[in-house]
């Protein structure tokens, strides 16, 4: 089921995109993720944005957390009236596992320098597209250096995954004010990237590529829909990263400049004026 419904549509359409691109696998790579880019880019905003939300909640959820820690019946009940929902921003990320995974498979498939693995590939080839057989194996070389099937010995592509996984993350991670979820977006920063570029020591180049084709689009895509973005964090009480704290409701926070007091008035002494008597020295005569 899984390869009849995932993996199987997506080897096609990559070796389909194989052909009409003048059989050159990279930009049919990079086509390709395009597409996929496209079709998750509805669930892709509606994470961000769930996301949003349950960061402006945190400071309510964890005042009802302590207020109702021996009634979790009425927890549940308060957390559901101001919008709490614990898989509202992980869903979406949900739904589009089975795309990557599948997409990953796929690349992985074509790309198959194995006697025994093109017998296979050529189970999963749908007979109506034409000459879709003729066309494996592929051509996976790339730049006339690289063999788009076996790992890079070069380390060129592993260090571009850290790269760009690096800029992506840090680019478009959550701001929060929540110290524990702070630190552990930092130690997930440098993270991701370095275990990413451990996986492609010994996966294929294809695969590198594809990776860091969907970072670059990644961070391309986090520019276009950055307007309604900050619009969504004003929204909800995030805080726009370079900007100032936003307080909940979409109200900012401005620092009002402080007031000093005037001095005692025993203290303030009148200034004697030129060619007259003081009072206070009639007073003392």
């Amino acid at each position: 089921m899984w390869d009849l419904l995932i993996v199987n549509p997506m080897t096609n359409i990559l070796l389909l995109l194989y052909s009409i691109l003048g059989q050159n696998y990279v930009l049919a790579i990079i086509v390709f993720t395009l597409l996929i880019k496209l079709l998750t880019l509805p669930l892709t905003v509606k994470q961000q944005i769930g996301m949003m939300k349950m960061s402006a909640l945190q400071p309510q959820i964890k005042e009802m957390q302590e207020k109702y820690k021996n009634d979790p019946r009425k927890m549940q009940e308060e957390m559901r009236k101001i919008g709490y929902n614990p898989v509202g921003g992980c869903l979406p990320m949900l739904i589009q596992m089975p795309i990557l995974i599948g997409l990953f498979s796929a690349i992985n498939r074509t790309l198959t320098v194995d006697p025994k693995n093109l017998i296979e590939l050529g189970k999963h080839l749908y007979s109506f597209l034409p000459n879709i057989s003729s066309l494996v194996p592929i051509d996976s070389t790339f730049l006339g250096v690289f063999d788009l099937g076996r790992p890079d010995r070069f380390l060129v592509i592993p260090i571009l995954v850290v790269v760009t996984t690096f800029f992506s993350n840090k680019v478009m991670m959550q701001p929060t004010t929540d110290p524990q979820m702070a630190q552990t977006n930092q130690m997930m920063q440098w993270m991701m990237p370095m275990m990413f570029g451990f996986f492609m020591l010994s996966t294929p180049i294809g695969l590198g590529i594809y990776w860091i084709v969907s970072n670059i689009l990644g961070l391309l895509q986090y520019y276009l829909t950055k307007p309604m973005m900050d619009k969504a964090r004003v929204q909800y009480g995030v805080p726009v990263p370079g900007s100032a704290p936003v307080a909940s409701g979409g109200a900012k926070l401005v620092a009002q400049p402080a007031q000093t007091a005037p001095p005692p008035k025993s203290k303030i002494r009148s200034k004697p004026s030129l060619g007259k008597p003081n009072p206070d020295d009639k007073a003392k005569k």
